[in-house]
């Protein structure tokens, strides 16, 4: 016999970015489901990702007279609405009961993503535009760590965002009207999430609400308008925030470096306080 101790799952965005680790209430319910299930003499435990983006889970278990038929930590990428047996549990001892307490963590992204370096990407607005850049890579305010790479641009409520570069969307939200500099407002951000052709994820956040003109599963081209910007979320003023990312394990996710098109050139960095226009 094998008892459930307890089942905790713990959800973990590292995104460091002006909202800080936010991310929509209606994202962090249900997002990943793990149960175990008997089948025949064995348990297994199995792993789902109620998401279309992918998620990467490192799972933790405390076992009492069970063994794993993996080792623990045990850290995996699921697709977006992927399902998966992730690990058989044993009795070892037939004479007594075996218990069990799971553990979870998961973000967003895909471990085994490798970015294409080489991409030019397309500036998050419309060509002839230009938008100032508000805080690039490393910037003090809240680009460090996970959000290393992240740009943020001064952008106007209601200001068109463009796919940077041609992918599917497999997340978005835009259901929230508050935002401000409160932490308050964390977890009520409007978001799109892009995935590309290398599994790593476009991220753009800080829409109006309403403010989102894609649906999931739909293709956009590069440069493709997705979105209108906003104020949602733990903001210090109207702006667009945006980041390539993939995940490391189930705890963090980093961002990539991204070059983009400009009337000015191409940019590897964008400079804090420089305006650049979109091509």
């Amino acid at each position: 016999m094998i008892k459930r101790v307890q089942t905790t799952g713990l959800l973990v965005f590292i995104l460091a970015t002006l909202y800080s680790q936010a991310h929509p209430q209606s994202l962090t319910k249900d997002f990943v489901k793990v149960e175990v299930a008997q089948h025949d003499n064995n348990h297994e435990v199995i792993i789902e990702n109620l998401a279309m983006f992918d998620v990467t889970v490192t799972l933790e278990m405390d076992l009492d007279n069970l063994v794993a038929s993996t080792g623990l930590p045990w850290t995996t990428t699921l697709l977006g609405k992927e399902k998966i047996k992730a690990l058989d549990l044993k009795i070892v001892n037939q004479d007594r009961s075996g218990s069990y307490a799971t553990r979870y963590t998961f973000v967003m992204g895909n471990r085994d993503a490798v970015h294409d370096s080489g991409y030019v990407y397309h500036l998050p607005y419309r060509d002839g535009s230009a938008h100032r850049v508000v805080q690039g890579h490393f910037g003090n305010t809240s680009h460090d760590e996970a959000s290393t790479y992240a740009v943020d641009f001064a952008m106007r409520i209601g200001a068109a965002v463009c796919a940077s570069r041609e992918g599917v969307v497999v997340g978005l939200y835009d259901d929230w009207s508050a935002g401000g500099p409160n932490e308050a407002y964390t977890k009520r951000v409007n978001y799109i999430l892009i995935r590309h052709r290398d599994r790593t994820l476009g991220a753009y956040y800080h829409l109006k609400q309403n403010g989102v003109k894609v649906r999931i599963g739909q293709k956009v081209e590069r440069g493709q308008v997705i979105g209108q910007s906003g104020n949602s979320g733990f903001s210090f003023a109207p702006h667009l925030h945006f980041e390539v990312l993939k995940a490391v394990n189930g705890i963090r996710t980093e961002s990539l470096p991204a070059k983009f098109s400009t009337v000015q050139g191409v940019i590897v960095a964008p400079v804090y306080g420089t305006s650049y226009t979109a091509k």
